[in-house]
């Protein structure tokens, strides 16, 4: 064997620690500039809290900004557009929240689809979904609400914040528990609803623990279920749907992070490891408590398995009970 070709032997034998090693520091060198967070709404509610929270402990944890944009519009399909076409570098990530599967379960087009246009990270934290009276009413309990409505068929009403949304969903999968068909009455925002029903416009709603806190530590409404798997820490003695014999679909939120499709498994994986320590911090959970959400991480494939599960689900409800854009 001459000289020429032994050379290019060793030199065959050795490419494939090369490649690793040159894949080992491009990923031990990201992020090597500033990260985008999206936030598909305007600053000061819950999601751009949690999302802000997020960036923050990410922040540290990568050595490297964490820039927030906040993107509203079209319940966070601007943003999620905006990330599922931005490059997969892992440098443009979209703080997304189950708005953004809901919206895509009622409107028949979409310039992205869900998972597939996105590489989903993990989930950080949860909030229940409940189902409300206002306290002035008799009702202690959904059989009595459901008595109510029988015995006065088209004049019981329950509000939430807008069409399509997690309380909109709710309500709905209430009513089909049930057996009952209540009005709904969708507000622009917690803050005209919370009038109305405090008012007595509007008997019921379906609203998350966020932005009810107030009104509920003041007496002025009072829970009846809990719209999720599990009671929530803020109401430990109101029942879930589930445990009341009617169980529905989680109507709760999830907050967790995107990335573009394409990005390298690696990077994902190094991403979730990061959320996933994040969430499992004391600070974070207190933090998140200001805002009656929990730390709950689920990881890559779970979460993609999640979206597609809950899209599937919420665009049968949408079908069956005629949940359309407004």
């Amino acid at each position: 064997m001459n000289t020429t070709v032994a050379a290019t032997r060793r030199a065959m034998l050795a490419l494939p620690s090369v490649v690793v090693a040159t894949a080992s520091r491009a990923q031990t060198s990201w992020p090597d500039r500033p990260v985008r967070m999206l936030i598909g709404y305007p600053p000061g509610g819950p999601t751009d809290f949690i999302g802000r929270l997020a960036a923050t402990g990410l922040q540290t944890a990568w050595g490297q900004t964490v820039v927030v944009e906040n993107r509203a519009g079209a319940s966070s399909s601007v943003a999620a557009e905006v990330v599922s076409r931005a490059a997969p570098d892992g440098l443009t990530l979209f703080f997304a929240s189950n708005a953004v599967v809901l919206n895509a379960a009622i409107h028949p087009s979409m310039p992205y689809a869900l998972p597939d246009s996105f590489a989903p990270v993990g989930t950080f934290c949860t909030a229940p979904n409940v189902f409300w009276c206002a306290a002035n009413q008799p009702w202690r309990d959904l059989e009595a609400v459901a008595a109510a409505a029988r015995a006065q068929p088209g004049t019981l009403a329950y509000g939430t914040t807008g069409v399509g949304g997690t309380g909109h969903f709710g309500g709905e999968t209430v009513c089909r528990a049930l057996g009952i068909s209540l009005t709904h009455v969708p507000y622009r925002g917690t803050a005209p609803l919370m009038q109305d029903v405090l008012g007595g416009r509007v008997p019921l709603l379906a609203h998350g623990m966020a932005g009810a806190v107030g009104p509920y530590q003041a007496g002025q409404i009072r829970p009846l279920a809990i719209l999720g798997p599990k009671r929530a820490p803020e109401l430990p003695e109101v029942p879930t749907m589930a445990e009341l014999g009617r169980p529905v679909p989680d109507s709760g939120l999830w907050f967790g992070i995107m990335a573009p499709v394409g990005t390298s498994p690696a990077l994902v994986t190094r991403m979730a490891d990061d959320l996933k320590a994040l969430a499992a911090t004391a600070d974070t959970r207190t933090k998140l408590a200001t805002q009656a959400a929990v730390p709950d991480f689920i990881g890559p494939q779970e979460f993609t398995a999640r979206i597609r599960t809950e899209l599937a689900t919420w665009q049968g409800i949408a079908r069956s009970v005629g949940i359309k854009p407004d």
